[in-house]
């Protein structure tokens, strides 16, 4: 069954390099009326913008309006998003036959789930985006929100749109959740399977991974201790566990915390992303689509933990 990952941001407002009230970003303009006129914009018209490396054509819209609920000051639906601009063909891949002839005119459309929250007299917003591929849902949102500023003529402001800082999220996971796996991985193998099970003399190894696993629904304590250590402190390529004589290129833990997960790595940092699967606490229909209702609850659980904690 499809994972649901939900990916967290901070949205902010700027001028002249000073963050502004979203609630009064412009005078008296609140960003959330201002952000439901965006939804009612692409409802009407597709936004065209272009990838991160402006390479790809990336296409934004809605199907059918959000849900504006002006009390929790939060918008909420699904954003249709999609690639084109190429030449390709789509066949029945059982029998080989050509489908459809698909032209550059024409887009591959998902839907997206997202979740906007835009809180009175603070400079931070919430945006939580469904990350289904990695085609650029919140490249063609952030594109798409500032051209609209620009054309509506809020010129010299800029809306971002940052990740979670990952290290606040980690502190917070590592105190109060559990720690389910750990995963030691090289990037070499034995040439011979038998030398595996070598317990002494000289190894031949080739190119490969090798991963050695360790999983519960709670991993002990002194567990946890052992990863944390390392995550707090470890910043080279390689990592050398100087107690087990051995090293590895990395190692990767996977923490929980009320039903959220999350997979973290030790030699590269970089790797990791700002969504947390969700999909054990997601209830689904009787398609096995996520509900609407249970996709908001957990939204609300995220900005609550993760985003404002």
């Amino acid at each position: 069954m499809e994972k649901i990952l939900l990916s967290t941001y901070l949205v902010k407002i700027t001028k002249d390099k000073n963050d502004l009230v979203l609630s009064q970003f412009a005078g008296e303009e609140d960003f959330f009326n201002f952000c439901d006129g965006f939804f009612k914009k692409i409802f009407s018209v597709i936004q065209k913008s272009m990838d991160a490396k402006d390479s790809t054509t990336i296409h934004l819209s809605l199907d059918e309006m959000p849900i504006v609920d002006e009390k929790k000051r939060c918008i909420y639906g699904f954003l249709s998003s999609g690639v084109g601009g190429e030449n390709y063909k789509i066949k029945d891949t059982d029998t080989n036959i050509e489908m459809f002839a698909v032209k550059s005119n024409h887009a591959a459309f998902r839907d997206v789930f997202f979740y906007l929250q835009i809180p009175k007299n603070k400079t931070v917003g919430a945006l939580i985006l469904q990350r289904k591929s990695r085609f650029g849902i919140k490249t063609a949102f952030l594109k798409g929100i500032n051209l609209y500023s620009r054309n509506l003529g809020y010129q010299g402001f800029h809306i971002q749109i940052n990740n979670v800082i990952h290290g606040q999220v980690y502190r917070k996971m590592i105190n109060e959740g559990n720690l389910k796996k750990i995963e030691f991985i090289k990037r070499k193998i034995p040439k011979y399977i038998e030398q595996y099970y070598r317990k002494n003399g000289e190894v031949d190894k080739i190119p490969g991974t090798l991963k050695t696993t360790m999983s519960a629904s709670k991993l002990p304590d002194n567990f946890k201790e052992f990863v944390d250590r390392l995550f707090s402190t470890k910043r080279n390529d390689r990592i050398e566990l100087k107690d087990i004589g051995d090293d590895f290129e990395e190692i990767e833990f996977e923490l929980e915390l009320n039903g959220k997960k999350k997979t973290f790595y030790v030699a590269h940092r970089s790797r990791i992303q700002p969504d947390i699967d969700v999909s054990n606490e997601i209830e689904r229909d009787s398609n096995g689509n996520p509900t609407i209702d249970s996709l908001v609850e957990q939204c609300d659980s995220l900005i609550k933990e993760v985003i404002y904690q």
